[in-house]
């Protein structure tokens, strides 16, 4: 039988490349996001296998999204929380509006998402979440506080969130990326290579991850060969997070 994923954020980034992987796997993939961003690459590539839902998830109601997205393919096996958004800023230049934006998406749209998810699964039983932290949920990063807060809150619900669906034979775990090659990150750093040679430096292999990296993480934790995993939070940075 067809699973089917929601994934967040599915139609760039990181996010993107988490749907094109699990519909390279087989899987029926719902999209949430504001906007269409590069989903139409996928509708192109997989026709009516891949699906968009629309939601600003910073202030939607989580069961109302989660119904829209149930009525696509039916109810999803796996959801996938990576919608988010940086802001990079020390902590006494963080206006309350900005760190409010930061948790809303970050943090409580995840809460809200998932426990929608469980409601939705916990009479039929099975399925699994994965959310997206960040190597700043594991490890403090400058100017970045509110990025690092809610990611490191990212986590502690991962573990709560693994204990409490447990019951219902669901599992729940974390994708901690480290410092991934991204059409944001070279634009930064081609601007500053001396900056990049820094921190290639700082990572064990010398190199900066993919999207795909993470990308495969996320579709191990969502199956079967992980089913004895539960409550982690996945470091996907090359060693960068063990102090190296």
């Amino acid at each position: 039988m067809t699973k089917i994923a929601l994934i967040t954020g599915g139609n760039k980034g990181l996010g993107l490349a988490q749907s094109q992987l699990f519909l390279e796997d087989g899987y029926r993939v719902v999209v949430v996001g504001r906007t269409l961003g590069d989903f139409e690459t996928l509708g192109s590539q997989f026709g009516d296998a891949a699906r968009f839902c629309e939601a600003d998830l910073a202030t939607a109601d989580a069961d109302e999204v989660m119904a829209r997205a149930t009525g696509v393919f039916g109810a999803p096996d796996v959801l996938i929380n990576n919608a988010g958004r940086h802001l990079k800023k020390p902590a006494w230049e963080v206006a309350p509006d900005e760190f409010d934006a930061v948790v809303n998406l970050n943090l409580k749209a995840m809460f809200g998402l998932s426990a929608a998810f469980i409601r939705l699964r916990k009479d039929v039983g099975g399925g699994a979440i994965v959310n997206i932290s960040s190597m700043a949920g594991l490890i403090a990063l400058p100017s970045a506080a509110a990025y690092v807060t809610t990611k490191t809150a990212v986590v502690g619900l991962t573990r709560s969130v693994a204990v409490d669906a447990a019951a219902f034979g669901m599992r729940c775990n974390a994708v901690c990326p480290g410092f991934i090659e991204t059409d944001m990150t070279r634009a930064v750093l081609a601007k500053d290579p001396d900056r990049r040679r820094k921190i290639e430096g700082r990572i064990p292999t010398g190199k900066f991850g993919t999207a795909q990296d993470v990308a495969q993480a996320c579709l191990f934790l969502a199956g079967e060969r992980s089913a004895y995993i539960n409550g982690v939070a996945l470091p996907v940075d090359a060693g960068f997070s063990i102090g190296f």
